[in-house]
């Protein structure tokens, strides 16, 4: 029983915090500091602080206020607006064809930002009241956009792939590279599910109106929409792959070319960096606090051999890898409805990713099937983040109730790619092996 009261405590204090909805920083800091306390000794506090201040000097976290910063920016640069006027006129003409463009844009957005706010916000505010205009039906207006806008959280340069390495000490650049096959495959089925339905209901997502169609020039001239975005994803995404890069590095190149479109489509201004940095500042802070807090709660964690007793009940139990894994996505599930992926990240990781070695499973697999469940976390009411992101942007008209019934058929696709990487580990291990090696 004394093994286990460290990990009662410890558990105690993390369920304290999501009841009461304590700020979940100071909840995993003051849970670990009190166990600590307890079980250990006030001696044992100074490691503590080594351990935060370890975390802190991380030259992998110097990646993600560049990347942040690079997804602010992009969103008021005017990048966005060039894109949906190209996919507007080449696939409004098809029914669906603007839910289609959409899905295709946010992809781009993943691409070029790594954070979920970017494209459901700015495609929340571009699209949907277009797509509502020239007819739409809510549920295949707005679910396209969450659907889409969650991506970013698998497509590279994503922020949270970055943590998940600091975290598991693996290559960034092997889960970037193994968060592309999943991710546009999700964005391939999107575009499928829209295309189908569309050519069953018609009437849900009407074509272009012919008087608002323009000439195949015209059409052709749009195409230099998508030369700023193709050359940021190649300079940040390539200059990774090729080695020429380390992923903090590319963020800085990342940045410096969200500025440099900005510079181009005559946006730069001292307005944009100045609420940009602001938001970078905002939203890097919460991230930093999450992590310095999880830091303490995982050193007391090992300290009191926390990882070792549940890897010794679970190897113990004899589970067959499928069933653990299986039981593994069930308790993601539930810790979805209430902690964001990095919270997520920060309690489980440290637990899951022995028994997931242990068990002779690849780390840049599991983080990319972690990814893509905490992915339809985003989308699953009631609690979803993206969901909320889109009400604050949304029309009067739309409601929670029309984007709940918006989303669910594009959770059961997000559920399907789950299963997928599970069941298929090279979806996800093919591209790195190819690239990286073994």
């Amino acid at each position: 029983m004394t093994d286990w009261l460290p990990l009662v405590v410890l558990s105690s204090g993390l369920g304290f915090g999501l009841i009461t909805g304590f700020p979940m920083a100071f909840t995993l800091a003051s849970s670990s500091i009190i166990a600590a306390w307890i079980f250990i000794g006030p001696h044992t506090l100074p490691f503590v602080a080594t351990n935060i201040f370890g975390m802190m000097s991380s030259m992998v976290l110097i990646a993600m206020p560049l990347f942040i910063f690079m997804a602010c920016a992009l969103e008021k640069c005017g990048v966005a607006h060039a894109l949906y006027n190209f996919m507007h006129q080449v696939l409004g003409p098809l029914r669906g064809g603007l839910a289609m463009g959409t899905v295709l844009i946010c992809t781009v957005i993943a691409a070029m930002s790594g954070v979920t706010t970017t494209g459901v916000v700015t495609m929340g505010i571009i699209a949907l009241p277009i797509m509502l205009k020239h007819g739409y039906n809510k549920s295949i207006a707005i679910g396209p956009i969450l659907a889409g806008g969650a991506l970013g959280l698998l497509i590279p340069p994503s922020v949270s792939f970055i943590v998940y390495g600091m975290i598991a000490r693996v290559s960034i650049g092997k889960l970037f590279a193994g968060g592309i096959v999943p991710g546009v495959l999700l964005s391939f089925s999107f575009l499928c599910y829209i295309a189908i339905r569309c050519y069953f209901q018609p009437h849900i997502a009407p074509a272009l109106p012919p008087e608002e169609r323009v000439s195949l020039k015209e059409k052709i001239l749009l195409t230099k929409a998508l030369i700023l975005p193709f050359l940021l994803i190649t300079a940040v995404l390539g200059s990774i792959f090729a080695g020429i890069a380390s992923p903090t590095e590319a963020a800085a190149v990342g940045a410096a070319g969200a500025l440099l479109s900005a510079a181009l489509n005559r946006q730069l201004n001292w307005r944009l960096l100045k609420e940009a940095s602001y938001r970078t500042m905002a939203v890097n802070g919460m991230i930093m606090w999450i992590l310095f807090g999880a830091a303490c709660f995982s050193s007391i964690f090992f300290r009191t051999g926390g990882p070792q007793l549940i890897k010794d009940i679970v190897l113990g139990a004899g589970l067959e890898p499928t069933t653990f894994f299986l039981l593994t996505l069930a308790i993601l599930i539930i810790l979805g409805f209430f902690l964001d992926e990095i919270t997520q990240m920060m309690i489980t990781i440290p637990i899951l990713l022995p028994i997931v070695i242990e068990l002779g499973y690849d780390p840049v697999w599991f983080g990319v099937l972690f990814m893509v469940e905490v992915q339809m976390d985003y989308l699953t009411p009631p609690f979803g983040f993206t969901l909320f992101y889109m009400k604050g942007v949304a029309p009067p008209e739309v409601s929670m109730t029309d984007i709940y019934r918006s989303i669910l058929p594009f959770i059961a696709i997000q559920f399907g790619m789950v299963l997928a990487v599970l069941f298929f580990p090279q979806l996800v291990l093919w591209l790195p092996e190819l690239i990286f090696g073994v």
